[in-house]
């Protein structure tokens, strides 16, 4: 294996976790796996899609020529880039960047409304530590298999991307932590590997906030095997602390590719699920919803997210389903009241 010195000029936030600088040693022979922490070299600078997030969360210009550490993964979304790792790689390959944290891959679909196209990037090499390749896997652990007893879980989650759970998270955790002064975390259990919805979760009071590449895991699409431990792992870990109430997104939709459905099937952690909050765009994707729950025997608790930006959604939303919503960007009060009501916060 020959290797050689670089300096890099941005380091993926996919990465965070292994303590990386901007001159690494890589490899300029080998081949590639999924997972392989490797520098690349963007050929192209784009307006859109063309920023790089760093490992303190701030978001970077991706310039022509720039040297870039991210890690090799797939994507698959309906509002971005859908990428893959194909079955060989190697050195001075093209393949492209599929997310703002890093994750680079073969990009194969994209949505034209928010990606005109993905930067092109060439492969350098694979990150090199201690004579031996990095791969961000090798900071998987040993998963727990079951979940202990937990503080309250509120989980949000979504009918796809771009529904508003994010958005919906952080106003419950700013109600939760200004208004009423609670000690909260909060996890994303599926997804993608960026740092911009835990940046934000911190920003809106939460005291500690986890993702899955936490454990080791880069995008949980083709790793669902490892959801579930994964997920168990990190609540196990938000739970030594008893802060008064865990708040959980799942990215991605219910339907989708990173293994949310794992989640819903898992009886112990349905069972640990304390309060449910469905993010819909429109009231066919908020029935749809509430009827694959119901299969599961699983209720919404709360509907938000575009279905409840007025009485249009929330009036069939709390006569038809008889479930309680509104948008949380400009009222929590509804919600405070109902998650007291079941018995999840206590308040005055």
């Amino acid at each position: 294996m020959k290797n050689k010195k670089v300096k890099v000029d941005k380091i993926g936030s996919v990465t965070k976790n292994m303590d990386l600088k901007d001159e690494v040693c890589i490899s300029t022979n080998t081949s590639l796996l999924e997972g392989d922490v490797i520098v690349v070299q963007a050929l192209e600078e784009h307006e859109k899609y063309g920023e790089l997030e760093l490992i303190d969360g701030a978001l970077s210009k991706i310039n022509n020529s720039d040297l870039i550490i991210g890690v090799l993964g797939e994507r698959k979304a309906l509002a971005g880039i859908v990428g893959i790792v194909p079955s060989k790689v190697k050195n001075d390959d093209t393949l492209h960047i599929l997310n703002i944290g890093g994750v680079i891959g073969k990009a194969v679909s994209w949505n034209k409304d928010f990606v005109k196209s993905p930067i092109p990037i060439k492969i350098i090499g694979n990150v090199i530590v201690k004579n031996k390749k990095l791969n961000v896997h090798d900071c998987i652990q040993k998963l727990d298999s079951t979940l202990k007893k937990t503080v309250p879980l509120i989980v949000v989650m979504g009918t796809a991307m771009n529904v508003g759970k994010t958005t919906a998270t952080t106003n419950i955790i700013t109600a939760l932590t200004h208004k009423l002064k609670l000690n909260i975390s909060a996890a994303k259990l599926t997804g993608v590997a960026a740092q911009k919805d835990i940046v934000a979760m911190k920003k809106a009071g939460a005291k500690e906030v986890v993702s899955f590449l936490d454990v080791g895991i880069s995008s949980t699409i083709n790793h669902h095997g490892l959801v579930i431990p994964a997920a168990k792992t990190l609540l196990n870990k938000l739970s030594e602390d008893k802060p008064d109430a865990i708040i959980i997104e799942l990215g991605d939709g219910i339907i989708g590719w990173y293994g949310v459905d794992k989640l819903l099937h898992d009886s112990e952690f349905t069972k640990a699920m304390s309060f449910k909050i469905m993010c819909a765009h429109d009231l066919v994707g908020a029935k749809g919803a509430f009827d694959m729950l119901k299969e599961l025997n699983l209720v919404i608790d709360y509907f938000a997210g575009p279905v409840t930006n007025n009485t249009a959604g929330t009036d069939y939303l709390e006569n038809n389903l008889k479930i309680p919503s509104g948008d949380l960007r400009y009222d929590t009060s509804k919600l405070l009241k109902n998650l007291k009501m079941k018995g999840v916060i206590k308040y005055d």
